[in-house]
Order: C-alpha cells, then sequence, then structure tokens
C-alpha cells in the first residue's frame, strides 16, 4: 500500500489551516507546526469576499459549509454607505449577491471564528497541529526536506509548505529580502455591539483616517480604522491609548461614528502597522513553497488578503493532487498564483494611497472618486471574479529543479496616446512612460491618435496602413500596454468599440491581449471627467482580456522630462511612476515565463 505523502505547513493562520484541511482531506499526512500556545478567541474582522468563499467550497463541501456559517452573509440589495466624517452620504454601495456585476455576496466575519472553523476542519480531516513551535529552517534534499524545529529536533517531509505570515522564517531562508516595508499608515481594529449605526457597512472618510465598518451578526460591528502616521507611534501606545487617540482625532466626525468607536471594549482592540513587500520574484525551492502573507503580504485596502490566501490553499491542493512528483506540482502552483496576487498586492497598494486622503488635495479626490464611481474601489469586483479553474493534471515528467534565484526578464511595453492632435498632453505622458520603462532596461514602442488615427480606427486598418500593421505586431509580441487618454467626451466615447475593432484584427491562436498587464492614464483637470475616463480604460482592458490591475492614473498636466537620475518630484509624477514600475514588474514575470493561456482567473 502506498504511504501517503508527509506535507508540513508552518503556520496555523488562515491559509496554512485552510490548505491543511484541504490536502488532509485528500489523504496527505499533514501536520502544522503553529507557534502559538492556543486558538485565541476575540479580536476583530474580516471581509469574505465571493473568491475566498468559492476557494472554501473548493477545498471541500464541508469546509465550504463550516466557513459560511461563520459569518453574515450582506442580503439581496443590501448596500454599504460611503459618507464624509460629517456624515454627508457620497454613495451607496451594492455589496448583496445581486450588486450589479458581483457575482456573490460579501461575508464579514471575526476573525476567531473563522480562524476556529478553518481548524476543526482540518483535524477533523486528519491533520495533526503541533502548537507552541516554530519552523527555524530547513535543508532540501532531491527526495525530501529536513525541517529544524524552534525546539532542536527535525523531522522529514515530502514537502514543506511556508504559510508563517509577513515575518516568514521559511520565506528569509529561501529568498533572504529583507523586511517588509511600511506603507504610511497604521490601523486600529475593534469591534462594537448595539451601535445606532445598525447592521450595516459603512465608510467613512476623514483626512488621513478611513474608517470601515461591517455587520457580522448578533447586533455586532466590526470597524478597522486606518490612520496615516509614522512607524511604531501608534502600536507604542498600546490598545486603550490608541483607542483615546483615535477618538481624540475624530473630534467633529458625525456622532454615531465617534459613538461606534468610544463604546468598543478596550481588551478587543488590535493596533498594528500597515506593512506589504513587492512582489517576489519565485516563491518554490524544490520541495518548499510559499503560501499567504509569506508569499504576498498585502495592504488591507481592498479586502484581499484572507481571500488571497484561500485561493492559495485552494490552487495547492489542487497541484498536489494532480501530480505525484512534489517539486513539479509546487511549480505549477506557483505559476498559477504569481500573477494574480502580484496584481492584487500592487493594486492594494495603489488603492490604500487613495483611500488615506492623507491631505487636502487628496481627500478631495479620494471622495470625488467614490461619488463618482459610486464604489469604495471599483477594481475589487474584477478581483472578486475569481473562480477556482477544473483540476487539471500537471505533467508527469518531472521538471529539474531551478538553482538559484529566477530572474524577471525585461519586458517590451506598447504605450498608446488616444489624442488626436500630435505633440499633446497624452503624447507627452505615453513619451514619459515610455522613458522610465526604457530606464529599465525594458523596451518600449510608443503609438499616437494622430499616428493611428485611433479613435477613428475601422477593422481592416491593416491591410493598408502600414502604421496600424505595426501597431498590431507590437501588441501581438508585448508583454504589457499602457493607455492614455484625454478626458474629453469625444474620444472616451469611442475608446471601447474601436479598441475592440482594433484587437479582432489581431489573428493567433491567444485571446485578444491574453493576461497582459495594463496601465491606465487620463489626462484632464475635471475630477470627475477624469473617473469616467479610468472606468472607460478599465472597460476596454477587460474587453481586451487583459489584467487590468488597478493601476488607473489621473493627470492634469505632462510630467517633467526625466533626467538621468532624476526621482519623481510631484505627486502625481510619483503616482505614475509607480503606475509604470507596477506595469513593468507584472509584465515581467509574464515575460520570464510565458505560459499558453495564461489568463488570470479575473479576467
Amino acid at each position: 500500500m502506498t504511504q501517503p505523502q508527509t506535507v508540513f505547513i508552518a503556520g496555523g493562520g488562515i491559509g496554512g489551516l485552510a490548505a491543511a484541511a484541504g490536502l488532509a482531506a485528500h489523504g496527505f499526512d499533514v501536520t502544522v507546526i503553529e507557534r502559538a500556545t492556543r486558538i485565541r478567541a476575540g479580536g476583530s474582522g474580516l471581509m469574505l469576499q465571493p473568491n475566498g468563499l468559492s476557494a472554501a467550497d473548493a477545498l471541500g463541501e464541508s469546509l465550504g459549509r463550516r466557513v459560511r456559517a461563520t459569518g453574515r452573509t450582506a442580503a439581496p440589495g443590501e448596500v454599504r454607505v460611503l459618507m464624509d466624517a460629517r456624515g454627508t452620504v457620497l454613495a451607496e454601495e451594492p455589496v448583496g449577491a445581486t450588486a450589479p456585476g458581483a457575482a456573490a455576496a460579501q461575508m464579514p466575519v471575526l476573525r476567531s471564528a473563522l480562524h476556529r472553523a478553518l481548524f476543526d476542519e482540518a483535524v477533523t480531516a486528519g491533520a495533526v497541529v503541533r502548537m507552541a513551535t516554530v519552523v527555524d529552517d530547513y535543508t532540501g534534499h532531491d527526495d525530501h526536506v529536513t525541517v529544524r524545529f524552534s525546539d532542536g529536533n527535525t523531522a522529514n517531509c515530502q514537502a514543506l509548505i511556508a504559510a508563517d505570515g509577513i515575518n516568514s522564517a521559511v520565506r528569509r531562508r529561501m529568498l533572504g529580502d529583507g523586511p517588509p516595508t511600511y506603507r504610511g499608515y497604521t490601523s486600529v481594529r475593534g469591534r462594537t455591539r448595539g451601535s445606532a449605526l445598525g447592521q450595516r457597512g459603512h465608510v467613512v472618510n476623514g483626512r488621513g483616517i478611513q474608517l470601515f465598518v461591517a455587520p457580522v451578526g448578533d447586533d455586532t460591528l466590526y470597524w478597522t480604522a486606518k490612520i496615516t502616521s509614522a512607524e511604531g507611534e501608534w502600536p507604542a501606545r498600546g490598545p486603550r491609548g490608541a483607542l483615546l487617540a483615535l477618538l481624540a482625532a475624530m473630534e467633529g466626525w458625525y456622532p454615531p461614528v465617534v459613538d461606534l468607536v468610544r463604546a468598543a471594549d478596550p481588551g478587543d482592540i488590535v493596533v498594528t502597522d500597515i506593512h506589504d513587500r513587492d512582489p517576489a520574484p519565485r516563491w518554490t525551492d524544490h520541495r518548499v513553497a510559499l503560501l499567504g502573507d509569506a508569499a504576498h503580504p498585502m495592504v488591507p485596502a481592498l479586502g484581499q488578503g484572507a481571500n488571497m490566501a484561500l485561493e492559495d490553499a485552494a490552487v495547492l491542493t489542487d497541484c498536489l493532487r494532480a501530480c505525484a512528483h512534489v517539486p513539479t506540482a509546487l511549480a505549477a502552483y506557483a505559476r498559477a498564483r504569481m500573477d494574480r496576487t502580484a496584481a492584487v498586492v500592487l493594486s492594494s497598494r495603489r488603492q490604500g494611497v487613495v483611500d488615506q486622503g492623507a491631505d487636502r488635495a487628496g481627500e478631495t479626490r479620494r471622495n470625488a472618486r467614490m461619488r463618482a464611481d459610486g464604489r469604495k474601489d471599483p477594481d475589487a469586483l474584477d478581483i472578486a471574479a475569481w473562480r477556482p479553474a477544473p483540476l487539471r493534471a500537471a505533467p508527469a515528467r518531472p521538471e529539474t529543479p531551478r538553482k538559484g534565484p529566477e530572474a524577471v526578464s525585461a519586458p517590451h511595453i506598447v504605450l498608446l496616446s488616444g489624442s488626436l492632435r500630435a505633440g499633446s498632453t497624452s503624447d507627452r505622458v505615453a513619451q514619459w512612460c515610455a522613458q522610465r520603462v526604457t530606464a529599465t532596461g525594458a523596451t518600449a514602442r510608443v503609438f499616437t491618435g494622430a499616428e493611428l488615427d485611433f479613435p477613428a480606427y475601422r477593422p481592416g486598418l491593416a491591410a493598408g496602413h502600414p502604421g496600424v500593421a505595426e501597431y498590431l505586431a507590437e501588441l501581438r509580441r508585448a508583454d504589457g500596454v499602457v493607455l492614455v487618454s484625454p478626458t474629453y467626451h469625444a474620444t472616451v466615447s469611442g475608446l471601447l468599440k474601436n479598441a475592440l475593432d482594433a484587437v479582432n484584427d489581431i489573428d493567433g491562436p491567444l485571446p485578444h491581449l491574453d493576461g497582459r498587464a495594463i496601465g491606465t492614464v487620463a489626462v484632464g483637470a475635471g475630477a470627475q471627467g477624469a473617473a469616467a475616463t479610468l472606468t472607460t480604460l478599465r472597460t476596454i482592458a477587460h474587453a481586451l482580456r487583459g489584467w487590468p490591475a488597478p493601476l488607473g492614473v489621473t493627470l492634469t498636466r505632462a510630467p517633467a522630462s526625466p533626467g538621468p537620475g532624476r526621482a519623481p518630484a510631484a505627486p502625481d509624477e510619483e503616482r505614475l511612476d509607480e503606475m509604470v514600475r507596477q506595469v513593468l514588474w507584472l509584465a515581467g514575470v509574464r515575460a520570464a515565463s510565458p505560459l499558453p493561456g495564461a489568463v488570470p482567473a479575473a479576467a
């Protein structure tokens, strides 16, 4: 009788326990190594999105039921109220199952309840949980991994999965990429029973503070305040001091919101500085793989941290089930997850900056964007649309393990200005982005509206228009695309139709832009016009089947030409530079390992 594969999972958080439950249910010999001495009660909440719930269902019918029983599913037609600090309603965001564009409802849940459900499911499925122990180090071998524990003992396994969080010891051993990066704001989290706000979600925007509120049932609301601050300042206050400082910062806010925070039990308050990491160049070391925050820690702006960990667990379980050769299965898992999670990490980082409204201009832009979009984060719908792919067998022939770090290749980026006027601001922005691209060693090609007459594009132009033929050829070989458009109505209204006409002229086996990274830039003075233009550009990106990670940037004018070694100066330049670097990273991963049909699931 064949012995089951032995899998050690470092870390008993959400991702680690979900993977343990999924693998144990399918016959793997699973041991979870967790540093905590006991499963704790209390704590704040999190939001399970449709993608996370789908991942839980994919891990097993029993696990899906148990997870869904822990929270409060948004009712059909339910909305989340978006308001400013004084209580003025900016929009009502649909969150129920019947929300336009939503595949399913969101489900707020207390973190402790979810953690307990996953723990119970993992143990029921047969996993062993070893408490008060840490994985300190590992040594890889051809056919096994030797794991060293904090008590000095060692043990062997066929696979080691690192789900040991943002400061993962296994990641440090694998990548040695240093500590995570503080992102300029902290979080104070708590829960309150019996608030005058009722059982309805809220997002309340102050300057440098955003408060997210969600109902978790039993007349209880969990809330999270994200506060722009120097690193370490709020954790040093302790729970009670942080609660008092938050109340002082909320002076003059809408009274029911202030009362919500005031009524929280200081014993439930959690204070955490917000960090993340740049996407990792690799996730595996032969028989060792990263999962959850150990692989892709992200800021909480899109509420996707726990959901990405559940997705990881579902894909990892499928890959290990489909292929008996562990290194091949782990490599397939990493390929399936790296692009998507990188996009969500970068999107969350970008949304986090917008959410904070740290100065007067930022506060105005954030509130105007919410009012125009009718949502806190419109791109979250794309991310939440993920569903697990059908289980497929991985290649039967073992792959040769890679040695040393895997470099991300230099990608090719196509930039398109949608303005018809030669030398326009949009053209200058596209050229600025191209200079940033080539300064990194990547290649770029800029096409302008005047050059292609793009807003008047018609199918079949390639046959008699050399410029269009070159444009289509460049799109075929591009790893990433940047769309730049002025905000005036005439250009925006035609962009979608004509973009589709253009890509319909591309022949080849891959659908449209096949998951390439797409960045979008709206150029214009009006905040509402810019927001509408970005929405149109994102729609184009979806229609082209690209991966429109929320990389939208709005500009009022073209940045100054980047000189040698010159860093971006103005905030607009910084945002544009960040967008270019994000597209480059995502495109670079694609260039490094082009896989047929590697379209992100959300597309």
